[in-house]
């Protein structure tokens, strides 16, 4: 059984229809990259695998139960699916340490000696340990966006979902939370990632997903779809992109 499955997804605002009938399947310890042009329906599909958009239609099954059902533990449900955004969204009034450590104090009931512990040995995985008792805005975008990523795990979560974590950041810091990313992945997270990165994508992913106009065009390994795209518009899309 797959991990996420995602069954004939459909999301609309108003009369515009942003997801249309996406179908796919995510594995334990599968990263799925989704690329496409904006606009496309890539960062709202997320957003409805988190619940941070609501589906106007279709299924969303987690270890085999729909999400979407009236009486499905939502909160629980986050715990285990982390996602990290665009923009950070650190407390700024916390310092790194204890941005990391209220989730698992006031959510998972974690004593607090057991979080302190475990997030300072998750800033050390993403390399940020040494800035633990300083605050957000005295640190660089791709500093704040490897904290936003340890505060993630501090939830001990079983999958991880990012949208566009690098496209706020200044190009030369792009690679050090890509390298985050890439640990990761090489950890077993099960991931989902919509990038514009695509060596990211060629390096990293299991199976790469072109969306364009909220469908599934295309859902192949990334060596088949960068080096053998079969839709005409995955083929288009990537000429525009890559130097080829």
């Amino acid at each position: 059984m797959a991990l996420l499955e995602i069954k004939n997804l459909q999301k609309s605002f108003g009369d515009l229809k942003v997801l249309k009938d996406v179908n796919m399947s995510i594995e334990e310890g599968e990263v799925l990259v989704i690329i496409g042009p904006s606009g496309s329906g890539k960062s709202t599909f997320l957003r409805c695998l988190n619940l941070l958009e609501t589906p106007s239609g279709g299924e969303i099954l987690y270890d085999g139960k729909d999400i979407l059902k009236p009486k499905f533990a939502v909160r629980e449900y986050r715990q285990q699916v982390g996602m990290c955004f665009q923009r950070f969204n650190l407390f700024p009034f916390m310092t790194v340490l204890n941005n990391v450590t209220y989730g698992p104090i006031h959510l998972l009931k974690m004593p607090k000696e057991q979080a302190q512990a475990e997030a300072m040995a998750l800033l050390e995985k993403v390399g940020m340990a040494a800035k633990a008792n300083v605050y957000p805005d005295t640190l660089s975008g791709g500093q704040q966006q490897r904290v936003a990523i340890a505060r993630s795990l501090a939830m001990h979560p079983k999958m991880m979902l990012f949208d566009e974590p690098t496209s706020a950041l200044d190009p030369e810091l792009v690679g050090e939370v890509l390298c985050t990313m890439k640990e990761l992945a090489d950890d077993g997270m099960t991931m989902a990632v919509v990038t514009h990165e695509m060596t990211f994508a060629e390096d990293v992913a299991d199976r790469v997903i072109f969306m364009d106009g909220g469908v599934v065009v295309e859902d192949d390994t990334p060596d088949e779809i960068f080096s053998n795209p079969k839709n005409p518009r995955t083929k288009a899309f990537l000429s525009r992109i890559l130097d080829r």
